[in-house]
């Protein structure tokens, strides 16, 4: 299984980036005539030297997705190791938390497999062909290395079916709670494990929400794209005078009320469902304003050719958000569209703050939390950016 050879072209279209496991169809050369879509390959260069093993699908613009860059085995038990190791890095965490990224594909050397933690439970999504061959693997691995009670899998993307894949969602086992109770710091949540966005709560923003206890107090706060509450909730334990979210879907908001109740917060945390760019838009034309205003929208760009309307899309709401902000006012603000860099995202950010006459000072560059490791040599593991920014009128 692991001698079906991958050749790769010679001279710059050959050449893989150090250290990063895609190989795309371009850069390959010939294939071993009994490669199979999912099978294992090695991948050799022009020369014959070996790069690495991995799984490989002609199906997609990644063609091989290396696991390893050396002559390892590609079995079962290495990829129960893989998750053991993933795991037992999240360690530092459990003293914070009971809800965690355990397997974060690429970043932990598991391209297409991501899974997470929600006290008992598990969710785990497999994105790729060659990853659902290790599927039975991977549940045994977490089994193994995090002892959950109950396994459920998310495996529903856009990605499946480039890879030739149905979506599939189902227990492992057991079938568990709906909603999951999760404690992070000092808030609880209700997590939605079937029918959350994704695998159920924004596991990556856990350091931004958590930043919001040192300047909430006394603070009236506006979530917009709040989800199922987790900036609002942290806000008002925080001390918020009143906070409100901001959200398009009723079922959303209907979790957010629910963990506002279960952390006492019913009479200071309100929901409102509605459009976030016409909410903001008819809030700020009727005069009202706020001491701390949260933008935490979904990726505006999943694709390249959408980067140019996600940029305008940012600039807008940025804008309007800056001039409903009281003078001297805290902006929080996030992209969390690969697509869009950080120093584009920040550009956009300037010239927000240019229009709207407002001057912007830089309190705090956010980041994805540490159970969503970034690998430098792996640029595509870094996708969230964000900064809190005091934001004072000219």
């Amino acid at each position: 299984m692991q001698a079906k050879i991958i050749k790769l072209r010679s001279g710059n279209s050959g050449r893989l980036r150090p250290g990063h496991p895609w190989v795309h169809g371009r850069q390959i050369l010939a294939v071993d005539e009994s490669a199979r879509p999912g099978d294992i390959v090695t991948v050799v260069t022009s020369e014959f030297k070996p790069v690495g093993r991995g799984y490989y699908n002609p199906r997609s613009d990644i063609a091989v997705r290396l696991l390893a860059f050396g002559d390892e085995t590609i079995d079962e038990s290495f990829i129960r190791d893989r998750i053991a190791r993933a795991v037992k890095k999240r360690e530092a965490l459990l003293s914070k938390t009971n809800a965690y990224r355990a397997v974060y594909s690429e970043a932990d050397g598991l391209p297409g497999l991501i899974a997470d933690v929600y006290g008992d439970t598990v969710v785990f999504q497999v994105l790729t062909l060659g990853m659902e061959r290790f599927k039975e693997a991977a549940v045994a691995g977490l089994r193994d290395a995090v002892s959950p009670v109950y396994i459920y899998e998310r495996s529903e993307s856009a990605f499946r079916k480039v890879e030739g894949l149905k979506d599939e969602a189902r227990w492992w086992g057991g079938k568990g709670k709906g909603e999951v109770e999760i404690f992070e710091g000092k808030a609880r949540f209700l997590v939605d494990i079937e029918k959350g966005h994704k695998t159920g709560f924004y596991l990556d923003q856990r350091r931004s929400r958590t930043a919001l206890e040192g300047i909430a107090k006394g603070k009236k706060v506006l979530d917009l794209f709040c989800y199922t509450g987790g900036f609002s909730a942290h806000a008002a334990l925080s001390g918020a005078t009143a906070v409100t979210g901001v959200d398009i879907k009723q079922e959303w908001l209907d979790l957010a009320r629910k963990n506002a109740a279960l952390n006492g917060l019913a009479a200071r945390a309100g929901f409102v469902k509605a459009d976030v760019f016409d909410f903001l838009r008819n809030s700020y034309n009727s005069g009202e304003r706020f001491d701390i205003i949260v933008v935490d929208p979904p990726s505006f760009a999943k694709a390249k050719g959408q980067i140019a309307g996600a940029t305008k899309g940012y600039k807008e709401l940025n804008y309007v958000a800056m001039k409903s902000l009281n003078d001297g006012g805290t902006l929080c603000t996030f992209s969390c569209s690969h697509h869009v860099p950080n120093e584009l995202f920040s550009d956009v950010i300037k010239r927000a703050a240019r229009d709207a006459k407002k001057e912007i000072t830089v309190l705090k560059r956010c980041h994805q939390d540490i159970d969503h490791p970034i690998v430098r040599a792996i640029p595509e593991t870094e996708y969230l950016k964000g900064y809190f920014l005091r934001v004072r009128s000219i």
